[in-house]
């Protein structure tokens, strides 16, 4: 027995032996990205067949425990925001090495912009590139158009004001690497936040729809966030840079940018240059359109690595417009002078258990306005300009780690704006000539948003669950009330609470849907409280501040679904936004105008409902051949009589197909866009039906040599005449029959960029 006994012992641990060489029990690796050789954070990683998923730290580390049955080959499914999503293979391992995995950039190829990927892990989000773009636009807010459910307001040739599923101006949360954009001195913004932020100095573009990206600030219609491009510190010092210049016929743009960067162990800088200039342009039927303008832009950032885990950076940019002309407004923009900082601290802990990374980041940003009606026929009646400068700045500190399957983050903001102008008019003719008006533009307005955020990813085998709050102090007043508002409490202030939660399932290797509810709070902006009786619509009346506004509440649910294969990556979002206290400009029979025909007020017109979709689809035909589509629509209604809401962009769809001749050395590409007539519109609010368009693109883009690289093509390629709903209608001083501002006609370009 004891013989039997001690055999039995003997066959029990050369099997354990056994399995101790065959079998790990931690499968670990990094995460490096193929031409740079950096770590990648926050790769997500799932292990299919035990339905385990983390996320790589800030080293590109992760760690996955290996049940003693499961033995190599496995397959390891991954996904990032930047490198799209796939499996790699394990072939084998040894439990005290770590794999090393390397991934490239998964570019996919849709309309004119490069779509990178779509990470629905936090929220419905969309994310476009930059660096594929042929002749890129000029301002922040054209490049936008490219993305799906995205347009845009034109008021003249520079500054299109994005449009984000019918919300634009102060709806949108516009971020520069996660901090506060600048705020517009233009009361009709001339110079909204997007016109200051030069496509050519971005990496990339983060679309967040709806109110669930709240660890940026309040978040409402939707939070954007642009990504500068940064260095990457090399051990060997390294000078690299990129040259690109184009130009476009019609609209005469001529656009140049230098990119330089010195790259050391420890130290990296960085100096960026544009300069861009238009004219008039001639529409599709033979109108000619002012909306020329010059500008010129220069940056530059550093960052400093004290130690392996410290390191502080610091940027300084300025931009400069001149004579920009706004055929839709009263006056043209003769300067915007812009001048932006920031600065910050990062510690990123090589051996922490929980934390990840503590950051410390603030701003200030200076924009000095001015605008005329010098070039304008009014000007031999009165000589009229408007001063106006806006300053902001803020602060950021934020946490982030992990524990366990969770990872979280905690940051709290502050962001402060205060907003001067002032109006002068000399009257030249008529029965005040010789008299003067002086009046201020926003009553000095300040405003201060206070916020504490905190959320959490959570990874439960096939599920990904997100959650977060947010809550915001907003202080706003008026330093200096004009004489109609002197009986009034210009002070407020709103303590506001957001929210947001998502589930995400992974049914397969392939198909995934995700479902989010999220609740984002928006206070009063300056313009809202304290405008002080200026046009700045589409109908000529007299805009009005209401101090005692409250903020208005977006309570929205999305739904979506995506599918991706080596052949064809699909996704679908729809989703329905129910707004509280809407906030817009109602007609007012209590107040006088001072010359226009009426006053609208800003009110807390009722509640609203918004509903529509998104779908996106590209496809790999072949490996010479590909196609993408994309669909998006928005429908809105207030829903007390059911009447449409202003500026709503129709349904439209876009196709495009292109091809990689010899190896990919050219390559390309046809696109048509579609735009459907928009017969719901608001009639009292200046708005008409928009009739239907159709517009054909063609790209094609060329690598000449590996360090240079030619864009070139049509764009309206059938001389359309067209217009887009959003756009404005000639100021009727120019042009007396009202008449929209159409878009350019047919225009050729071409664009060469070389890398060193």
């Amino acid at each position: 027995m004891k013989k039997r006994i001690m055999v039995s012992i003997l066959i029990l641990s050369l099997l354990i032996m056994a399995g101790s060489v065959f079998a790990q029990t931690t499968l670990s690796g990094t995460i490096l990205d193929q031409s740079t050789r950096e770590p990648i954070p926050d790769v997500h990683i799932h292990w299919p067949k035990t339905g385990q998923r983390t996320v790589t730290n800030a080293d590109g580390y992760f760690e996955l425990d290996n049940p003693t049955q499961i033995q190599p080959p496995i397959q390891i499914g991954y996904s990032h925001i930047l490198y799209g999503r796939g499996f790699f293979t394990i072939q084998q391992w040894d439990e005290d090495t770590p794999i090393v995995i390397e991934l490239m950039e998964n570019l996919s190829e849709l309309t004119p912009v490069t779509v990178l990927a779509h990470r629905p892990l936090r929220d419905p989000q969309s994310q476009l590139s930059s660096g594929d773009d042929a002749l890129l636009s000029i301002d922040s807010g054209s490049f936008l158009k490219n993305a799906p459910n995205a347009s845009g307001i034109r008021r003249g040739g520079f500054g299109l004001d994005p449009v984000i599923r019918g919300m634009g101006s102060n709806r949108l949360n516009i971020r520069v690497d996660g901090l506060a954009s600048t705020t517009a001195a233009c009361p009709n913004r001339m110079d909204p936040p997007t016109s200051h932020i030069r496509m050519s100095e971005m990496e990339r573009v983060e679309i967040h729809m709806g109110p669930y990206a709240l660890e940026f600030g309040p978040s409402f219609g939707g939070t954007i966030n642009y990504i500068t491009s940064k260095p990457v510190a090399e051990e060997t010092n390294q000078l690299s840079g990129t040259i690109r210049t184009g130009y476009e016929t019609n609209t005469g743009h001529q656009k140049s940018d230098l990119q330089v960067q010195r790259v050391t162990g420890r130290w990296t800088g960085s100096l960026t240059a544009g300069q861009s200039q238009t004219s008039d342009y001639t529409t599709g039927d033979g109108l000619t359109v002012p909306g020329g303008f010059t500008s010129y832009d220069i940056g530059t950032e550093t960052q400093f690595r004290l130690t392996n885990e410290h390191s502080l950076y610091a940027g300084w940019a300025q931009s400069y417009v001149r004579d920009a002309e706004f055929p839709a407004l009263g006056m043209d923009m003769a300067v915007d002078d812009t001048y932006k900082f920031k600065s910050g601290y990062l510690w990123q802990p090589v051996k922490h258990s929980v934390l990840d990374e503590l950051r410390l980041d603030g701003y200030w940003n200076f924009v000095d306005h001015e605008m005329n009606n010098h070039l304008r026929p009014a000007f031999q009646m009165m000589d009229a300009v408007a001063l106006a400068e806006t300053r902001s700045y803020g602060m950021k500190l934020a946490t982030r780690g992990r524990t366990g399957q969770t990872s979280w983050k905690v940051i709290a903001n502050m962001d402060h704006t205060d907003v001067t102008g002032t109006r002068y008019v000399d009257f030249k003719m008529g029965p005040n000539a010789g008299n003067s008006v002086t009046y201020n533009l926003w009553q000095d307005g300040t405003l201060t948003n206070t916020g504490l955020f905190a959320g959490t990813e959570h990874f439960a085998g096939s599920f990904t669950f997100t959650t977060g709050l947010r809550l915001d102090l907003n202080i706003a007043d008026a330093d200096a009330p004009a004489p109609r508002y002197q009986n009034r409490d210009m002070g407020s202030s709103y303590l506001t609470f957001s929210g947001a939660v998502g589930a995400l399932y992974a049914l397969n290797a392939q198909l995934e849907a995700g479902i989010y509810l999220g609740r984002g709070v928006r206070s009063p902006d300056v313009t809202e409280r304290y405008i002080n009786y200026l046009t700045i619509g589409r109908d000529g009346f007299e805009y009005a501040g209401n101090p005692d506004l409250k903020p208005e509440a977006n309570h929205q649910a999305d739904l979506m679904v995506r599918y991706s294969s080596e052949r064809l990556q699909a996704r679908a979002t729809f989703f329905l936004s129910h707004m509280t206290d809407y906030i817009s400009a109602v007609i007012s029979d209590e107040l006088q105008p001072i010359t226009a025909p009426g006053v609208r007020e800003f009110q807390n017109r009722g509640d609203a409902l918004f509903r529509g979709f998104e779908i996106e689809a590209s496809s790999s035909i072949s490996p010479a051949l590909y196609a993408g589509f994309t669909a998006s629509y928005t429908r809105a209604e207030y829903t007390d009589d059911n009447s449409p809401v202003a500026e709503i962009p129709p349904l439209e769809m876009t196709l495009s197909v292109g091809t990689r001749l010899f190896n990919g050395l050219i390559r390309p590409e046809l696109s048509l866009r579609h735009a459907w007539k928009q017969d719901r519109y608001d009639a009292a609010f200046g708005e008409s039906e928009t009739p239907a368009f159709t517009i054909v693109d063609l790209l094609v883009r060329s690598n000449l040599h590996e360090r240079i690289s030619l864009s070139a093509g049509v764009r309206n390629l059938l001389d359309e005449a067209y217009y887009e709903h959003l756009n404005r209608r000639f100021n009727p001083m120019l042009n007396s029959d009202r008449s929209v501002l159409q878009e350019p006609g047919r225009r050729i370009f071409a664009e060469i960029s070389y890398r060193f």
